[in-house]
């Protein structure tokens, strides 16, 4: 097992939370029996915002430094190398105000409104102007300027610009940039709409709200309209929509009066609408929703109280309940959170304080725990509650680097 080869050391610790105390009626977890508050973390260690991809994972702390760990085998990580996994949070770039992940793939916006891109360039994905099957960069390159959001897809990427233009780029398979002419790859961004909010990409689809709260989904076939038929162009789905959430094969949206909708697959009960049969139709799920994530197989969501919900496949722990049987209904996992990432079977979230949690599938170190899969014992490294995961300190950084 390779580890992190950084010039400080790595501070990352885990405290192990109980599935007792995550699932009384009071929510509370052990951190805050113990009375831990925002003054016992470092403002620099306070995370902001967290992706995950397929094995990696990335969080931007409130000093604007970017962290990233797990899986780096196509350059995913951005530190320069094409190591296999790093089970330590490695630091990549400062001034980053938001980041986000692909399959294989990542994607950093700067303060300054600069977008960088890195990891597997294959189909054209990285927005390069090159491409292939053994494309890739493993350090971070600049794509774009001006850029608020993000969003990376399988096989292809999109962004919005600050005056609300959406570009897109990478493979059109299934017309998934939204083109008609179906095995087009772009190598560089297009700009595909005007007055789009906010983009989200799945493996087949994209999705985009524009600035009046219209949601529009293209690509492949399951696109919300009822039918089974993909199209090339934007279908316009639902008004009044504040938030779209697309991943593997299921997709997401919230209304303004915060309904969850959910459509799509559901063969591990990631619809959450309390059985496993596939559905072309958004179907209503909870109420007072502000925020939701899609994994590969299964689902999270926010409620106005900042109550974490989690749905569908456990096998790896990923819904974070303490146990590993799937659900096909919401369950409480969490109080107090901000804001939730999953990946393909693992999770994440931030508490309001500022603290990152994470739990489920960490075979290739994407909990950031300090832990991965060793060959010697051959037991799978998981886990099925949430642990907390700090940061490298940037004070003990710099001394260690002088």
């Amino acid at each position: 097992m390779k580890r992190n080869a950084t010039k400080f050391s790595l501070k990352t610790f885990l405290i192990a939370l109980s599935a007792t105390l995550l699932l009384t009626a009071c929510g509370k977890s052990e951190s805050e029996e113990s009375g831990a508050s925002d003054a016992e973390i470092n403002p620099g260690d306070k995370v902001i915002c967290v992706s995950l991809g397929d094995r990696h994972t990335a969080a931007v702390t409130e000093d604007g430094s970017l962290y990233m760990w797990g899986l780096g085998s196509n350059g995913q990580l951005g530190n320069g190398e094409n190591g296999y996994r790093y089970p330590d949070p490695i630091k990549i770039m400062d001034h980053v105000k938001s980041v986000s992940l692909g399959w294989w793939n990542s994607a950093a916006i700067t303060e300054d409104g600069s977008l960088y891109m890195w990891g597997d360039g294959s189909s054209g994905k990285l927005g390069n102007g090159k491409s292939g099957f053994h494309e890739y960069s493993n350090t971070p390159i600049k794509i774009l300027d001006n850029v608020k959001s993000v969003s990376l897809g399988n096989g292809h990427s999109a962004a919005i610009t600050e005056n609300g233009d959406l570009y897109v780029w990478g493979s059109n398979d299934n017309g998934k940039l939204g083109c008609e002419i179906d095995g087009y790859v772009s190598t560089t961004p297009v700009k595909a709409m005007e007055h789009v909010k906010s983009v989200s990409l799945g493996e087949e689809e994209s999705a985009a709200i524009t600035e009046d709260g219209s949601l529009y989904v293209w690509g492949s076939r399951t696109l919300g309209n009822g039918t089974n038929e993909g199209s090339g162009s934007p279908v316009k789905i639902m008004d009044n929509v504040k938030e779209v959430s697309l991943r593997y094969k299921h997709k997401a949206f919230i209304t303004e009066d915060g309904g969850l909708y959910l459509w799509g697959s559901n063969n591990e009960g990631q619809l959450g609408n309390g059985d496993d049969a596939f559905t072309a139709t958004p179907v209503k799920i909870m109420d007072n929703v502000k925020s939701v994530s899609l994994g590969w197989w299964h689902s999270a969501a926010i409620t106005e109280d900042g109550s974490l919900y989690t749905w569908g496949k456990n096998g790896n722990g990923e819904l974070g309940n303490g146990t590993y049987t799937e659900s096909n209904t919401p369950v409480k996992v969490m109080d107090n959170v901000k804001s939730v990432s999953l990946g393909n079977g693992h999770s994440a979230a931030i508490t309001e304080n500022g603290t990152l949690y994470m739990w489920g599938y960490n075979n290739d170190g994407q909990l950031g725990n300090g832990k991965c899969w060793n060959w010697r014992t051959s037991i799978d490294e998981k886990e099925n509650t949430p642990v907390m995961i700090i940061l490298p300190p940037q004070q003990e950084e710099q001394e260690e680097s002088k």
